[in-house]
Parts: C-alpha cells; sequence; structure tokens
C-alpha cells in the first residue's frame, strides 16, 4: 500500500508538521517518534525528495477563521495576523465563517488538510467543542483560538480580558458621577456576555440600577438608543460592545438634541478607526487587538516549528482610550 505524509500524520496520531521533523531528523517527543517509526515500517515507507523537500520547508500557509469580516474587530485581526504571518514567512487563507456552525464545519473540512495551523479569533468558536466529529478534523493542527479553548492535542488560548475592560469604563462613568448608565449588548457569544458582567459588576458594586438593552445588529445602534430614550429618560451614560453600536447612539443622541460628552457620555469597544470619523470622537475600550493578533501568529508559528511549546494562556489587558464622548 502506497501512503504519504499525511497519512503517517493520520495513523500516528500526529501533526504533518511533526512528521516534517522527524523526516529532517529535528526534536520529536519519543512516544511520537516511536508511533511515527511503526507507520513507516508497517509500510515500509521511503520519503522521496520531492516528500522531503515538501515537508521541510511545510506548507507554509495557516487559515484564519472569522465570523464577520465586515465587523472592524475581525478585519482589523485579520489584517495584523497577516501581516505578521508574512513577515514569518506563511500564507494566510481568510476563512469567513458569518458565525454558521456548517460553513464553520465546511471550511475545517477543506482547509485541514492544505495547512499548517490554524487560527480562529473569537469565543464564539468554543462552540466547536460541542462537535466532535468537527474536532476530530483539527486534532492533530496546531490551533490558536482567542477567548476560547478547544478540546485538541495542540492548542493555544490567547485572552483579551474584556470582561475588566467594561467594568473599567462603568467605574470611571460612576467617578464622572453618572448615575443613569445604559449597556447595550451586542450577540450571546461568550465575549458579549462577559463584556455584560463587567456592566453588571460595576453597577452592583456602586448600587445603582442595572439597565441592559440588545440588538443582533451591528447597526442598530440608532435604534436601541431610540429605545433607551423613550424609556428610560434620564439616561446619562450609554456603553456598547461594539464601536459601531456606540456611533449609531451619538447619532440618535444627536438627533435628540442631547450633547453627548456633557449631557450623555458614550463609550464603545475596540477602539477601531471609526472612533475618529465619530462627531464627537469616540471615546472606546483599547482591547489590544494589534497586539493580541501578533501573539496568535507567532505563537501557532511556534506550535508549527515546535512539538513542544509553551501551552499556557497568554492574556491582554483594555486600557480606555479617550475621545470627546465622554
Amino acid at each position: 500500500m502506497k501512503i504519504n505524509i499525511y497519512d503517517i500524520a493520520s495513523e500516528a496520531d500526529t501533526s504533518i508538521s511533526t512528521v516534517s521533523r522527524y523526516l529532517n531528523n529535528k526534536n520529536v517527543r519519543p512516544d511520537t517518534r516511536k508511533r511515527i517509526e511503526e507507520v513507516i515500517a508497517k509500510y515500509n515507507y521511503k520519503p522521496s525528495a520531492i516528500a522531503k523537500g515538501l515537508v521541510a520547508h511545510s506548507l507554509k500557509t495557516v487559515a484564519v477563521f472569522v465570523v464577520d469580516i465586515r465587523m472592524p474587530h475581525y478585519a482589523n485581526a485579520a489584517y495584523y495576523i497577516d501581516n505578521e504571518l508574512a513577515k514569518l514567512g506563511y500564507r494566510t487563507i481568510i476563512c469567513n465563517t458569518r458565525g454558521e456552525l456548517t460553513t464553520i464545519v465546511k471550511y475545517i473540512e477543506e482547509v485541514s488538510s492544505q495547512v499548517d495551523g490554524i487560527i480562529f479569533i473569537g469565543s464564539v468558536f468554543n462552540e466547536i467543542n460541542r462537535f466532535p466529529d468537527v474536532l476530530a478534523n483539527i486534532t492533530n493542527i496546531p490551533v490558536v483560538i482567542t477567548n476560547g479553548k478547544l478540546d485538541v492535542q495542540r492548542c493555544k488560548s490567547i485572552y483579551v480580558d474584556d470582561e475588566e475592560g467594561i467594568y473599567k469604563a462603568t467605574k470611571y462613568l460612576i467617578e464622572k458621577n453618572k448615575r443613569n448608565i445604559c449597556y447595550i449588548q451586542y450577540s450571546n457569544n461568550v465575549s458579549a456576555l462577559k463584556k455584560t458582567e463587567g456592566y453588571k459588576k460595576a453597577m452592583e458594586e456602586a448600587n445603582l440600577p442595572i439597565n441592559i438593552y440588545y440588538t443582533n445588529d451591528l447597526f442598530g445602534g440608532y435604534e436601541v438608543t431610540e429605545n433607551i430614550l423613550f424609556s428610560y429618560k434620564n439616561v446619562d451614560a450609554i456603553i456598547s460592545g461594539e464601536d459601531l453600536i456606540a456611533i449609531g447612539a451619538i447619532r440618535a443622541l444627536s438627533c435628540h438634541n442631547i450633547v453627548v460628552g456633557k449631557d450623555c457620555a458614550v463609550i464603545g469597544f475596540n477602539c477601531s478607526q471609526y472612533c475618529e470619523l465619530s462627531n464627537p470622537t469616540l471615546t472606546a475600550i483599547d482591547n489590544k487587538i494589534e497586539e493580541s493578533s501578533i501573539a496568535c501568529a507567532q505563537s501557532l508559528k511556534e506550535m508549527i516549528e515546535n512539538e513542544e511549546f509553551d501551552d499556557k494562556p497568554i492574556t491582554f489587558n483594555c486600557e480606555i482610550k479617550f475621545g470627546e464622548s465622554a
């Protein structure tokens, strides 16, 4: 039976990059080395010069999974990851999943045998853990995920403390004597829920009323703020889990002749380029998208090129970047 390096990796329960290291006499753990050698002996595999060349240089390709490439957070993360990977000698495939499980599964099935590793941007990809058949496709591939953890053999987690970021923003507004602070939640993924918890924690500590509004539309800030003004006329601050929603809130407040930054403060999240285009400029929570994205790329490179890697999670803390809106 004729086999290739992909077959060896699958039967030896390891990654293609690990087979690469073995065939090129690089460091491989003894137990993994033994499994690879057993498969090679079983099929009397003899690598050709072409095969050795292939594994020596690896596929040099990484798949980056995002939820919605239109969103500033994902667009910026993909840009910084692609830029850093290019410096490290890797190509990038962007998989825009729209957050749909069927699309995620399709992409995983299509790219898992064609890439050296995968980066999942966003806590929504934690959902993959509920589907063992899907996980099986990436069990032996180096994986990096932001704000999550996947139940696979080689996984590195990069966290941004979103909850602490919203907590800091809410505390700041309370210290500025804001007492009627509303929060606009976008989506129901892990990250979104943690942001909401940060708001609730700060409000509970100050013994202030909790007012949470929800939208699943990235451009729904205007409509939600109209609802806030109708039901909560004393609102003096609005925080949102996304910059674009906060900018929609600014527009709605301005239409009601409410002076943003004076009568009502507004704070967004992501610190995207849209903050400077807003009028007034938007105060937002900087969730360290550039730093965390570079960490994703560098961590994946380490995992691809070394069987032994530091699997401790990396955590980044948020900070407030001030504009004129708060």
